[in-house]
């Protein structure tokens, strides 16, 4: 079915038996039609995580068009978060928030059909936007996420980072969820974040718990505070956010772990350095292509560290500290065995990190 202009009276959103409500069904007859907590919506959905006016029904030429009012959990057209007006047909998914919707069309003569999810005997023209709890490929674990969102139910993790003599120079600084339902570390949470679109608001949300709780612990040394790749597509709006935290917390040494990979411009990484270098922000690449050697040569002089896994091998650290001409210092993590620090040491790598040099612990007990 091509996307054309619906007929506004043959609209509707109906929970099923599934929902919270099975015996309401919403008309989305009067176009633009809000949907959210607020009295003013024409659609109200009084439900958990949905933002008082949080998207926006609306006819356009070419069709039927949803948009996401910058609601605080998004919204999501076939399991894919929104930022523009998006085009919706019958039969499309749609989620506000975790909670779950399935466009269809009421038939022409205009009885209205609620759907029966358990035995799926509605009709490809019924005109229902239909209520699904979980529906087939969304996240099952949505609900307890943006809980763990809202609420900031995260404990921070450090990591220690040492120096081949073994002596403390810094520590990583990660997460764990304290969610009741969710027991995840930084990397499952960060998978289910890109699943939900959210990984800069994880990303933000680790960053200032861990930072929080480090002051009130008293951490001392150097903080490797990690950016996902998702929070390069605006370096402004990142650089803002460190530096405000750096403004903050001014007794502490922050270390920006920056994905060389995903920055927008290599050739920009000096003005951001500057940036960063006002509030004593050091930074240390991740994720760089080592089969680009003249890329790490032109960055070497903007960095301050550079993170690479042990499993690359000494040659990979030979060849990198090589281009790095000492202008910044290997850190070697993922160390499971601890007679990899020499090895590693002689190839060029100065700092190391993994489950044979410290395993991580809460920073706040």
């Amino acid at each position: 079915m091509g996307r054309q202009m619906m007929d506004q009276s043959r609209l509707y959103l109906a929970p099923s038996d599934q929902g919270s409500d099975g015996s309401r069904s919403y008309p989305l007859s009067d176009m633009p039609c809000m949907i959210g907590r607020a009295s003013d919506c024409g659609v109200q959905l009084d439900f958990d995580r949905i933002s008082r006016h949080h998207a926006r029904f609306e006819n356009s030429e070419s069709g039927l068009i949803l948009q996401d009012l910058e609601s605080t959990n998004g919204t999501f057209v076939n399991h894919q978060r929104i930022a523009e007006p998006t085009p919706v047909q019958a039969g499309d998914t749609v989620h506000f928030a975790d909670h779950g919707f399935v466009l269809q069309q009421r038939q022409s003569s205009g009885s209205t059909l609620l759907p029966n999810v358990a035995t799926g005997t509605e009709r490809a023209t019924d005109t229902i936007v239909g209520f699904t709890a979980l529906p087939t490929g969304f996240p099952v674990q949505a609900p307890e996420f943006f809980e763990l969102l809202n609420d900031e139910l995260v404990n921070g993790m450090s990591e220690p980072v040492k120096s081949a003599n073994a002596s403390l120079y810094g520590h990583a600084l990660r997460a764990r969820s304290t969610h009741p339902k969710l027991a995840a570390e930084s990397g499952t949470l960060f998978r289910l974040a890109a699943d939900l679109g959210e990984e800069a608001r994880l990303a933000q949300l680790i960053r200032e718990t861990c930072l929080k709780q480090a002051a009130d612990a008293g951490l001392q040394s150097c903080l490797f505070l990690e950016v996902h790749p998702v929070e390069c597509e605006d370096m402004d709006l990142l650089i803002d956010e460190l530096l405000g935290l750096a403004s903050r917390y001014r007794h502490m040494s922050l270390v920006c772990e920056l994905p060389i990979n995903a920055l927008p411009e290599h050739g920009k990484l000096g003005h951001w350095q500057g940036k960063l270098a006002r509030r004593d922000i050091e930074i240390c690449a991740t994720q760089v292509a080592l089969d680009k050697p003249d890329l790490l040569s032109e960055i070497a002089r903007h960095i301050d560290y550079l993170r690479l896994s042990s499993a690359l091998g000494d040659s990979a650290i030979k060849t990198s500290a090589a281009a790095l001409d000492g202008r910044a210092r290997i850190l070697a993590d993922s160390i499971n065995q601890a007679e990899l620090v020499d090895q590693l040491a002689a190839a060029g790598a100065g700092l190391f990190q993994g489950p044979a040099i410290g395993k991580a612990q809460p920073i706040a007990g």
